[in-house]
């Protein structure tokens, strides 16, 4: 229920008014109560003495018998002064001698209250009745008031009142002033907090005028702040597009610079500028061409991933700010798709329209640390995307840029080549040092392409680890090498075989289960499979790798730990997983007739002894090395002094050569 100020005012004030009013007639109905009962208890006094006075009297002189009665009446009660006895006006008898003569009472005293009627009173008198003989006489009885008496007991008692009774209106003067508060003065202060801070919303008030401002106010800032928030998206939005503007992308950057900088991160700029934009609005109007932007501006936002960022910054310009990408072919993936989305068909109202656009990236801060360098620098590129025919984009860098095409050739080649069957496993052989003779190969893949011959590994598996090609061809060199195997068996040749494994194969258990089936299946003894593996692998995902090497291990398949000593060796390494063989790089064994060299080859063959691991060494290429290696009791070893990686033909010529010897 609410209330006007107006009213409330008029309330407190009523309630004050009436409060001072109550307690002031309280206090003189209690005055006059006061007065009502002294005036009584007098009186019945007065008329109980001339009673018993009445009855005893004979003659009028008998009256001096009761003087000691009247001296101890006058001596007890505090409100008579004296007690005076007249026969008509002859007085008879006094308690004060001093006093020989009677005070009038007002005439006009019955008209007043009774308080004022008491302390105006001069005496209070009755009659003395009795007989002389058959003679009726009368004498007066006056009690003398003791004013000062009277007045001392009322003023004592108003004491008493204001003592007790003061206090509640100093009480009612403090609720009203919590009232007060409460309803007008804390609203106000609230209702300042809110226009000055426009936080928290008060809640309704109670009176009128009050909670009429406060809505009047919440309903001037609600609409100041939407206001607000829409001058906010105007001033950073392209009406056209809902895409974000220049100011947008500018505020953006700013941020984006300013924790790249500190979190020393690379992002990329992307200036996109549609291809021959201004024909479609010469021939079928700004309308349409309008209308083409809406939907490619749509599409944009939705081909991009939620941590980028893109705004339309011109006619048929935008920026795209990619973040999060692995690598420069990734990234080049991603630009790709936006161009391939933005080639499709287009209808807009009935008219056909083929669009391409061109595309130029830059990257903070190699080509730009702030947003007119970045911006600067994209645009160039952009321009040499149009110069290569358009519907292509370029980075900034001219030597990125060709590296970066190159990736991408690379990437749909190599991929190309499995499908085409460009892929050949050669194999090298593994030597027993005590016998001399083959016990095993190790799998190595070759790309044979029809145009460029030979492709050696180290130019296309960096990139197949890196953008995941690796899973499928190691599938393949896996599922290759085991069949190559049964081949050689049915031929008479049962050595074992090494197939190189990638940290994205052994982490997967799809892979795990592959190599199994693929044993079974061939009616295989585990152990003339080997899987080879590299150091860096075991902080990648040391606790599934670790799984799924038991897996094998278990099953009967061998590990080879590869590269040992070149990258993170750990004798932890060594307890914790199945490894079966170590083999020694090609760089330790170089060094072999050195003091520090010697002491770190012998190191790795007694460390393996230990274990009950065995040794190969990687990279013989002089009979010196060869002679050294059986010297330290070294077990297995590999190189061009024996023989260099084979096709399949050589090999089994090779095998036949040594294995009749």
């Amino acid at each position: 229920m609410n209330m006007n100020i107006k009213k409330l005012i008029i309330m407190l004030f009523l309630f004050l008014l009436i409060t001072f009013i109550s307690v002031f007639l309280f206090f003189k109905n209690l005055e006059n109560n006061f007065a009502l009962e002294i005036e009584k208890n007098l009186k019945n006094h007065i008329s109980e003495l001339s009673y018993n006075l009445s009855k005893n009297l004979k003659t009028k002189n008998d009256i001096l018998s009761y003087r000691a009665i009247f001296d101890r009446t006058a001596a007890n009660y505090s409100f008579i002064s004296y007690i005076m006895i007249f026969n008509d006006d002859k007085l008879l008898l006094t308690t004060d001698p001093s006093q020989t003569s009677i005070l009038k009472n007002p005439i006009d005293i019955e008209k007043k209250d009774s308080y004022s009627k008491l302390l105006e009173r001069q005496y209070i008198e009755d009659e003395i009745r009795f007989y002389e003989g058959k003679n009726l006489k009368k004498l007066r009885l006056i009690y003398v008031l003791e004013k000062e008496e009277l007045y001392s007991y009322f003023v004592k008692h108003q004491r008493e009142f204001f003592l007790y009774f003061g206090l509640f209106p100093i009480i009612i003067f403090f609720i009203l002033l919590k009232l007060l508060k409460i309803y007008i003065l804390n609203p106000l202060e609230k209702l300042r907090e809110y226009a000055y801070y426009n936080n928290i919303i008060p809640k309704a008030f109670k009176l009128k005028e009050l909670e009429a401002i406060r809505r009047s106010l919440v309903d001037t800032l609600s609409r100041l702040d939407d206001e607000k928030k829409e001058l906010y998206l105007m001033a950073r939005r392209d009406s056209l597009s809902g895409l974000a503007n220049r100011n947008a992308l500018n505020e953006h950057l700013e941020r984006l610079i300013h924790i790249s900088k500190r979190e020393k991160k690379e992002f990329a700029f992307l200036f996109l500028d549609i291809d021959h934009f201004k024909s479609i609005n010469d021939s079928l109007g700004h309308n349409i061409g309008d209308e083409l932007l809406k939907n490619m501006s749509n599409l944009i936002q939705n081909t991009l991933r939620p941590s980028d960022f893109v705004a339309r910054v011109g006619g048929d310009e935008f920026v795209i700010i990619i973040q999060d990408y692995n690598n420069y072919l990734e990234l080049s993936n991603i630009v790709h798709r936006i161009q391939k989305y933005i080639s499709k068909p287009w209808t807009i109202k009935t008219n056909p329209i083929n669009i391409s656009c061109s595309i130029g990236v830059a990257f903070y801060p190699k080509d730009g640390n702030d947003v007119i360098s970045l911006m600067k620098n994209a645009d160039i590129a952009m321009y040499e995307a149009k110069k290569l025919g358009r519907n292509q984009y370029h980075f900034f860098t001219e030597e990125l840029n060709k590296t970066v095409q190159e990736s991408i050739t690379l990437d749909k080649n190599m991929r190309k080549a499995l499908k085409n069957n460009e892929y050949e496993l050669y194999y090298q052989p593994k030597i027993d040092l005590q016998t001399s003779q083959i016990i095993g190969v190790e799998a190595l893949i070759r790309w044979i392409s029809p145009t460029k011959g030979l492709i050696p590994p180290d130019v296309f598996i960096p990139l197949a680890e890196e953008n995941g090609f690796i899973v499928e061809l190691g599938k393949w060199i896996t599922n290759e090498a085991i069949e190559q195997y049964v081949r050689w068996k049915e031929k008479g040749i049962d050595i074992n075989i090494s197939i190189n494994v990638s940290a994205k194969q052994l982490s997967n258990i799809k892979f795990v289960n592959q190599v199994i089936d693929k044993i079974k299946e061939n009616n295989i003894t585990p152990n003339k499979i080997d899987i080879e593996i590299t150091e860096y692998m075991f902080i990648q995902d040391s606790q599934n790798t670790f799984n799924n090497l038991n897996t094998l291990h278990n099953f009967g398949v061998s590990i080879s730990l590869d590269d040992f000593g070149t990258g993170y060796s750990s004798l932890s390494y060594l307890k914790k997983f199945p490894i079966d063989y170590l083999k020694i790089d090609k760089a330790f064994l170089d060094d072999y007739n050195s003091k520090d060299g010697s002491v770190f080859l012998e190191t790795i063959v007694k460390l393996g002894q230990m274990l009950n691991i065995r040794v190969i060494a990687e990279g013989v290429e002089k009979e010196e090395q060869l002679k050294y290696l059986k010297s330290i009791s070294c077990n297995q070893a590999q190189g061009y002094y024996f023989s260099k990686p084979l096709d399949i033909k050589d090999f089994e010529s090779f095998f036949r050569n040594n294995s009749s010897k």
